[in-house]
């Protein structure tokens, strides 16, 4: 009970901050929404890696692998659920345990691992995708003012 009231500490946060970006701040231009768009994908791609790499895994990987990740799990995870509950406190939420799912199954895998690689636990991969999340919505007030 102790983790799952801990691991609700850190989804929320993520959560009430609208972490990934939802509206779209230039409608009629496709090329400065392209840019906006991959920026906040690519700040957070960055973070996780880097973190990851902290946590004995392999950088190069981790990054082609996280954003194409992410950018599946953002248009075909977290639009639907956000259209079908109209909620972006539970669709964030659902977005930052699917990124820490994602996270922990990609620690599994050898060709993401580096020799001195001792495992990730599970509240790690939930508290750097909720990093990960939260540095994705403040790089996209940023870049979009």
């Amino acid at each position: 009970m102790k983790k799952l009231v801990f691991l609700l500490v850190f989804l929320f946060p993520a959560a009430i901050a609208l972490a990934n970006p939802r509206a779209n701040p230039f409608p009629m231009d496709w090329l400065k929404s392209t840019i906006f768009y991959g920026s906040c994908f690519g700040v957070e791609v960055l973070l996780v890696a880097t973190i990851l790499f902290f946590c004995h895994m392999s950088i190069v990987p981790l990054l082609i692998t996280l954003f194409i990740g992410n950018l599946l799990i953002y248009f075909f995870i977290f639009q639907p659920v956000l259209e079908a509950t109209e909620n972006v406190l539970v669709s964030e939420a659902v977005i930052v345990f699917v990124d820490g799912v994602f996270i922990k199954i990609l620690s599994l895998f050898d060709a993401f691992q580096l020799d001195d690689f001792k495992g990730l636990k599970w509240i790690t991969a939930f508290i750097i995708a909720a990093a990960g999340n939260l540095l994705s919505y403040y790089s996209g007030i940023v870049i979009g003012g």
